[in-house]
């Protein structure tokens, strides 16, 4: 499964990404002038210090600012409740920075030759990228790698005729060279102590500060194995007369968490690089390819999709397939690799003991990217993790879920000196130092700055990790993260004038309504996606602790006193009793205001008021049809095109909605030349525009959806739903080792649209349920200890069945009996 072209990259978006989880590198594949773009996920401009932010107020004075927000927005003064807001802003989360250009040379070539024979390609089931080129008898062949195993960027080029070339490494940053040696080029790189986002308009947009502490230290090390001559030089080696040349590179910084300063001993670093690659330099190049390719296949190989399609369409360069199937369609098999690619970026950039995505991912070549390639929590931070768990992908999300109890503890601050809450909040924006405060200068747009719901979305990720892997540990030692997050949600809401609980002030995310001034607004009371996010968090907290057995060990840190389990089950309860639940506007969609307000932008990209169908799942076709039905009549009003994310989240709604043929129309979207809309670059990266990894990752959570669906629980007992929402152009494919909540693996097979056969695995101990009466104990004898009992269902059919742990259980059509009236 590969991505291929025809010459080498152009632009940025044309390169082809690689990665081990902490190290990324972008491959340009060229001829004379080779360029490997290299980051390194700790490289962060700032500090801890800068999670402080720059405040506008008066130390404590941010609760009476709330309140006299909740006073306007009582009173009606809209204007004066955003002004209010606005006070709470803290300036701009840090930014994600580039780290060097490792550049290989071969001088004497033409500046923008492509030889004969050229190709360049992305193999995806083996995380190794590559081009070849020139005739018979002076072809020159490369590979590149990312090794997680030996953690080093690996260069591998062979010529049939020797060769000089010049490799050199340079950065956009401040560089102080290291001693080297005749085969190894040292040197440190300085992160800048302070990056103002391309949106704000600074006079010094980016700062460097040569303080101890003020910003991260890079030691990079760059080593060559060749036949040829070496000779180093300031920037790089010369090598003379080569067939042959390995190139090692790696990083270290002294990035210690969020907490810690950077230590900035550069002896230690440069140490502990130079260790790195002499290691890796001690095994060959072969086995350094075969350690990669096996750590990565252990990830890759769990899950395989063949959607059939056209054998020709392979020998089609990946941007002129695209193009191809914009205007005529009929290339399934063009998903199912986008798909695989969306599997492809996840392990290549985030490995347990690695920072979390970015909104680029791990790849990013400007020192001021847009929107800073920060962490955006209210969509795209926790899209990026949505295929974790379905796409078997469960360790992947654990620098997500080792990055939090960091935010928590700087949210924790700012619940405290900024609401007068107890518990732990986050904004929208985030960053490598657990920036928690609302962002802007104090003229930000309250639309995306005045919205404190950024920890109840992530903590939902805990429960999910729980859901798909079973792992009570790891749920009870992450059990603080559910309870503060939803400790603050509980201090956060106040009455309303009917006796119901609700959110004030409130935003939808980034969207607006018309105000009675005729203008756009963004901050009214107890938004639709507001009181999902908050009822969805409270009712995961409750389902934790039936998972935990009210078992948790957790000191309240606002109470020094260990949680009374029964008293919080207790005020959950009433609060849940209290919230209003999703309604529908007399024109048929759901409503995203409390009020039945006037959309000041119709087609808005965030469908945040959809929580509730996806990612959440209590929207459903069956049980609240009248809902459903209003959610996708608010995605038809939403229109057909937006982001490249927007569509991506469009897609799930859709195979939520059980809408096979409007997803189809949405994976069509996606999958068309990037232009000033969505769409795909050269490279298969989503464009926003510009690229998000989030819009790649978001279409292989989709993708599962479309699939199967295991979000139900219907009478105590797990609902597996085959083939919910299949693209009519999707008539035969199958699929194996997709996963579903309750830890079961699903593999299935169809053609002509219809179900032909479905493994269902379980692999651990099965739930705590009580027995449905669809659930035949007789089958499968008195000891029932071991069984996972679960429903199956396709189309009208569904069955029972009772899964043992490791041992598979094969559905058909033939088997499964029509129980639609019993359900």
């Amino acid at each position: 499964m590969r991505l291929h072209d025809d010459r080498p990259a152009d632009l940025w978006t044309d390169a082809l990404p690689l990665g081990n989880g902490r190290l990324g590198a972008m491959c340009f594949g060229g001829v004379r002038r080779d360029r490997f773009q290299v980051n390194d996920d700790t490289c962060w401009s700032g500090s801890p210090a800068t999670a402080s932010g720059r405040p506008l107020l008066a130390p404590g004075e941010g609760p009476e600012v709330v309140r006299a927000a909740r006073e306007a927005l009582a009173e009606g003064d809209v204007r004066r409740a955003e002004q209010l807001v606005q006070r709470l802003q803290h300036g701009h989360t840090q930014a994600y920075q580039p780290l060097v250009d490792l550049v290989v040379e071969q001088p004497g070539r033409a500046e923008d030759e492509v030889p004969p024979g050229y190709r360049r390609w992305l193999d995806l089931g083996e995380a190794v990228a590559g081009h070849r080129f020139g005739e018979a008898g002076e072809r020159t062949e490369q590979e590149a790698f990312v090794s997680a195993p030996a953690g080093v960027l690996v260069v591998h080029r062979t010529s049939e005729v020797p060769v000089d070339l010049l490799v050199r490494v340079t950065s956009p940053h401040p560089v102080q060279l290291a001693p080297g040696d005749v085969d190894l080029w040292a040197g440190t790189v300085r992160m800048p102590s302070h990056v103002y986002p391309p949106h704000e308009d600074a006079a010094e947009p980016v700062v460097y500060d040569d303080a101890a502490g003020a910003s991260i230290t890079v030691a990079v090390v760059m080593r060559v194995v060749t036949d040829g001559a070496l000779r180093i030089r300031d920037d790089g080696l010369t090598v003379h007369g080569a067939r042959e040349m390995t190139v090692l590179l790696t990083s270290v910084s002294d990035y210690a968490g969020a907490m810690r300063s950077p230590h900035g001993d550069v002896g230690k670093l440069l140490r502990r690089a130079r260790g790195t690659v002499a290691a890796a330099a001690e095994q060959p190049v072969e086995r350094l390819r075969a350690d990669h390719v096996a750590d990565h296949t252990a990830l890759f190989d769990r899950v395989a999709l063949d959607l059939g399609g056209n054998p020709g369409h392979d020998a089609l360069t990946t941007d002129s397939r695209v193009a191809r199937h914009a205007v005529m369609g009929g290339d399934p098999a063009l998903s199912a690799l986008l798909f695989q690619y969306g599997r492809y970026l996840m392990i290549a950039g985030s490995r347990p003991g690695t920072m979390p995505l970015t909104l680029q991912g791990i790849w990013n070549e400007d020192v001021r990217p847009a929107w800073s390639s920060a962490y955006t929590t209210n969509i795209n931070l926790e899209m990026a993790y949505w295929p974790a768990g379905p796409a078997n992908l469960a360790e992947c999300a654990e620098p997500l879920l080792g990055w939090l109890p960091g935010v928590a503890a700087s949210g924790a601050a700012t619940a405290r000196e900024l609401y007068g809450a107890r518990g732990w909040t986050a904004h929208h924006n985030s960053d490598a130092w657990a920036f928690t405060l609302p962002a802007g200068e104090g003229d930000g747009d309250p639309s995306w700055t005045a919205w404190p719901l950024g920890g109840a979305w992530l903590a939902q990720h805990v429960w999910d990790h729980y859901e798909f892997t079973g792992d009570v540990g790891a749920l009870g030692r992450a059990w603080p993260l559910l309870h503060g997050a939803a400790r603050f949600c509980l201090d956060w809401l106040v009455e309303q004038p009917d006796g119901s609980l609700g959110t004030s002030p409130a935003t939808s995310p980034e969207n607006h309504f018309v105000a009675d001034d005729g203008a756009p607004a963004a901050v009214s009371t107890s938004t639709t996606s507001d009181l999902a996010l908050v009822r969805w968090l409270l009712e995961c907290t409750l389902a934790s602790l039936d998972a935990l057995e009210d078992c948790v060990e957790h000191v309240d840190p606002d109470t020094d006193q260990p949680v009374d389990v029964a008293a919080w089950r207790a005020e959950v309860d009433t609060a849940l009793r209290r919230l209003p639940g999703e309604r529908a506007l007399p024109d048929g969609r759901l409503a995203e205001w409390s009020q039945d307000l006037v959309d000041a932008e119709p087609e808005h990209r965030h469908t945040s008021h959809l929580i509730g169908v996806f990612p959440g799942g209590w929207v459903h076709p069956d049980t609240t049809p009248e809902l459903a039905k209003a959610a996708a009549a608010t995605l038809d009003a939403r229109g057909p095109r937006s982001t490249g994310w927007a569509l991506a989240w469009r897609l799930a709604l859709r195979a939520r909605l059980h809408d096979g043929a409007g997803a189809e129309e949405l994976v069509h979207a996606l999958l068309a030349p990037a232009g000033d809309g969505a769409g795909v670059y050269r490279n298969l990266f989503s464009a926003h525009p510009p690229f998000q990894v989030d819009g790649n990752l978001g279409f292989t959570a989709g993708v599962v959806e479309l699939l199967v669906q295991g979000h139900r629980v219907v009478g105590g007992v797990r609902e597996v739903h085959l083939l919910p929402a299949l693209p009519p152009g999707w008539r035969d494919g199958s699929v194996r080792g997709l996963r579903v909540r309750g830890g079961i693996t699903v593999d299935v097979v169809w053609a002509d649209g219809e179900l032909v056969e479905a493994t269902l695995t379980a692999d651990a101990e099965p739930d705590a349920r009580d027995d449905d009466e669809l659930f035949d104990a007789d089958a499968h004898g008195d000891d029932l200890d071991d069984v996972t009992p679960v429903v199956v269902r396709c189309g009208p059919l569904r069955t029972a069945l009772g899964l043992r742990p490791g041992e598979p259980a094969v559905v058909t059509t033939a088997t499964m009996g029509d129980l639609l009236a019993a359900l």
